[in-house]
């Protein structure tokens, strides 16, 4: 008597929840068995469901890997890029910075375009373009990565202290301008030794030099603590020269043509240094300087990379792989 064969039992009805559970537990490393347990099934089962899903598997774990290396990526361009940005939050320099703040950025930011029409130009043109939008988008996820943290309202007020220390700068020349104009008239000597002078340059370029190197003056002096005990004529040099407290000396640039007049001239810087280290207080620009070091410290401290990294991976931007 010939016997028959069993019929084969049909698989087990699997529901497609539990076929994503089987994959999502053997890419977290668990066994065989282990799985069975968790989704109530036989080890056999979940081979078979394994097996015919492996090329699924082996996507999925190349797409995980792919999408690790892509956030591996960004997240070390954003820290990069606030290494960029931390650096170019700065104090102004010297008397002349006259720029806004947001202009401070232009040269990570990109703004200035190379001109021309040859083909190094407009490719030029063209990188410096992607360079912009590149980091405009890294500025972008460095706000959403750090949204919240305190560091941007030091950053506003940042900008707030550089905008009033510029604008008091701006006065500070003018009020330069106003001071040395008067004293070359109110001394004939000093009047002709510019005329002199003017003929080489222009009146207006000689009085700039003489304003510029009164300037340098004041702000070494009211930012270095370096306090000036006297002006006076260096031969060697044939200039001005301001000799400070601690045995150093500043030749100014503007070179006498008469000798006879470095008395005045002299005077002049004296008077216009006391007068312009005065109204440098009354501005208040040393408190500005003192606040604008005060928020590039929290900043610098806050876009560190070993204190950043953590929050950025802790957090997500529009630009983060999904």
């Amino acid at each position: 008597m010939t016997g028959k064969k069993s019929p084969r039992k049909p698989r087990p009805r699997i529901t497609d929840q539990q076929i994503s559970d089987m994959m999502r537990l053997r890419r977290q490393g668990e066994s065989i068995s282990a799985i069975a347990r968790a989704i109530k099934c036989n080890r056999q089962t979940v081979r078979v469901y394994l097996k015919e899903r492996q090329a699924d598997v082996l996507a999925d774990e190349v797409r995980k890997q792919q999408l690790t290396d892509e956030l591996q990526r960004h997240l070390n361009d954003v820290t990069e890029f606030a290494v960029s940005f931390k650096s170019s939050v700065t104090a102004p320099r010297s008397p002349t910075e006259d720029r806004d703040a947001s202009a401070v950025f232009e040269l990570l930011l990109g703004k200035d375009l190379p001109r021309g029409l040859d083909w190094e130009s407009r490719q030029a043109r063209r990188e410096q373009r992607q360079r912009e939008h590149r980091n405009r988008m890294l500025l972008i996820s460095l706000q959403e990565h750090t949204r919240g943290q305190g560091w941007w309202r030091a950053y506003e007020e940042w900008q707030e202290a550089w905008n009033m220390c510029r604008d008091a700068l701006r006065e500070l020349r003018g009020k330069a301008d106003e001071v040395v104009e008067n004293r070359i008239n109110e001394k004939p000597s000093l009047k002709e030794e510019v005329e002199r002078q003017s003929s080489k340059r222009g009146r207006d370029d000689t009085v700039r030099r003489i304003v510029s190197d009164m300037l340098s003056v004041v702000w070494g002096a009211a930012t270095g603590s370096r306090p000036v005990e006297k002006f006076e004529f260096g031969e060697g040099e044939g200039r001005i020269v301001a000799c400070f407290a601690d045995g150093t000396f500043f030749p100014l640039g503007h070179r006498l043509i008469e000798v006879s007049v470095s008395p005045d001239m002299a005077d002049l810087y004296k008077l216009a240094f006391k007068t312009l280290c005065q109204s440098f207080t009354d501005k208040s620009i040393p408190e500005m300087l003192h606040r604008m070091d005060e928020k590039i410290e929290i900043i610098d401290d806050a876009l560190d990379p070993f204190i950043l990294r953590p929050l950025l991976i802790r957090t997500r931007c529009s630009l983060c792989p999904v």
